[in-house]
């Protein structure tokens, strides 16, 4: 992408996000990007107004981000109805918080039902193999065919709670990647229950951070869970299975999930 359609992205991001926003330009080294990361986070612990999230620009994204919000939209992404979106971010913000252990469980039924023979899903969950070595790295910021960081934009979202940023970054409903809705109220049962929050979004991707790794004893049943999640997660880490990828999550302080 050229330097000025790339401009003419950040500009219509930074226009539908509609709160302040940082830009960052690709980078050989990702530390700034932490450092930035915790200051804002700290301010937004100060302040309890925004919450602060990466969000890597695509046309992709905005064109996801409109479509889903703004549902009078044909199309021009960069002409977008303001007060649609708002209205829908607070229909989003009013969804029932408390059914993500609902939301999880359906999403697990439709995995199996898309899986068919039950002793497929058995033999993933009890079965191991693969490289269960610790993640700890963000990986939605990156381009990996450059080895630099992507263009990205630190946005402060106006909103208390991490998994509220959702009604600003509708970025599911499509393939296996869940709704917003359940987006929104996922990360809420992870953040309450592991601190899970989420630090970058992209059109295909979010990226987890902890502040410790779950415990040993609840990885396997997270595991399950994150699958159903996003049953891409397993496409690249060779060889993992659901059994070896707990023992990644025992370890790990970033969650990785990637939609095909």
């Amino acid at each position: 992408m050229s330097d000025e359609k790339m401009r003419a992205l950040v500009s219509g991001l930074v226009n539908y996000l509609d709160c302040p926003c940082t830009y960052f330009a690709p980078m050989i080294d990702d530390d700034p990007l932490m450092e930035a990361y915790e200051k804002a986070r700290e301010e937004s612990a100060q302040s309890k107004d925004f919450v602060p999230v990466f969000v890597v620009p695509s046309d992709t994204l905005l064109e996801t981000l409109v479509m889903n919000s703004d549902p009078t939209n044909d199309g021009r992404v960069y002409d977008f109805d303001k007060d649609e979106i708002a209205e829908y971010r607070r229909g989003i913000l009013e969804t029932d918080p408390n059914n993500g252990e609902e939301a999880i469980q359906n999403l697990l039924s439709i995995t199996q039902e898309v899986l068919g023979d039950p002793s497929v899903f058995e033999d993933m969950i009890n079965q191991s193999g693969g490289n269960t070595e610790a993640e700890d790295r963000i990986m939605t910021w990156w381009d990996f065919d450059s080895t630099m960081t992507n263009h990205i934009i630190l946005a402060r979202i106006p909103v208390e709670k991490v998994y509220e940023i959702f009604a600003w970054l509708p970025m599911g409903g499509w393939n296996a990647c869940p709704n917003n809705e359940d987006l929104k109220v996922i990360s809420k049962l992870w953040f309450e229950k592991y601190g899970a929050r989420p630090v970058v979004v992209s059109a295909d991707g979010i990226d987890f951070m902890l502040d410790e790794p779950v415990a040993a004893t609840e990885a396997k049943d997270l595991a399950i869970k994150h699958y159903a999640f996003c049953p891409d997660l397993l496409e690249d880490r060779e060889g993992v299975t659901i059994s070896s990828y707990a023992e990644i999550l025992a370890k790990s302080k970033i969650w990785n999930f990637w939609w095909d």
